[in-house]
């Protein structure tokens, strides 16, 4: 295989994992996704977010995803979240999940997802203080979590430059308002503020089970450019 061949097939499309939505990347580990849903749904809070269709932000039950990030093409990609990352004292689950707006949202390719809701299942190995996550893994979940906007968006086939390429964070800011518990459920809600050509403007909180913010994340995305 040749090294353009190989570079068309690292997208976000190969590698979004939902049954829901019929994406099936090779090579995932069959467990990644049961396991993840097994253990959120689990959570009473978590599986309200998961399953109640009663939302202010969409349409029916949320549809998960597992973003690229938790499952690597290969030993070269993706492997400080979804390899270095993932342990029982590190990151144990991290599922991701949107709601359509209307029934008509998910097939209109000129409507994309602009909200996308992150849940990390955060373990004592990742502490800085006693029982407070380490500040810079709070940054790694909102960087993370603001690239599955555009991600999920991919995998839909989205119109706009910025779902047909791949996309790198050019800029992240982020506000600690509150200490952030571990082990426990982190949840990050992400969202579109603007797309300009190649730019994409997020912003994105971090949450704990009563919805109380204990963080503020934005960032600027660019998309490369097809001969990068």
């Amino acid at each position: 295989m040749s090294e353009n061949n190989k570079s068309s097939q690292l997208t976000p499309l190969n590698r979004v994992l939902s049954p829901a939505l019929n994406l099936h990347p090779p090579n995932t580990p069959p467990s990644l996704y049961p396991s993840a849903l097994s253990h959120f749904t689990s959570i009473p809070w978590c599986a309200d977010l998961l399953l109640s269709k009663d939302s202010p932000y969409g349409v029916g039950p949320a549809i998960p995803f597992i973003p690229q990030c938790f499952n690597p093409i290969s030993p070269e990609h993706d492997q400080f979240v979804g390899a270095t990352l993932a342990s029982e004292r590190g990151l144990k689950h991290v599922l991701s999940f949107f709601r359509p707006d209307d029934e008509t949202h998910l097939r209109d390719p000129a409507r994309p997802i602009t909200r996308v809701d992150t849940l990390f299942a955060a373990g004592e190995g990742l502490s800085g203080y006693h029982d407070i996550i380490h500040g810079g893994m709070t940054m790694t979940m909102v960087d993370e979590s603001m690239g599955t906007v555009n991600e999920i968006n991919t995998a839909l086939g989205k119109d706009g430059l910025v779902h047909k390429l791949s996309s790198v964070t050019a800029s992240l800011e982020i506000r600690f308002l509150r200490p952030v518990p571990v082990p426990g459920v982190v949840w990050v809600t992400s969202w579109t503020e603007s797309i300009e050509g190649r730019k994409t403007r997020m912003r994105c909180e971090v949450k704990d089970g009563q919805g109380a913010v204990l963080a503020e994340g934005a960032s600027t995305w660019v998309a490369l450019k097809p001969s990068l």
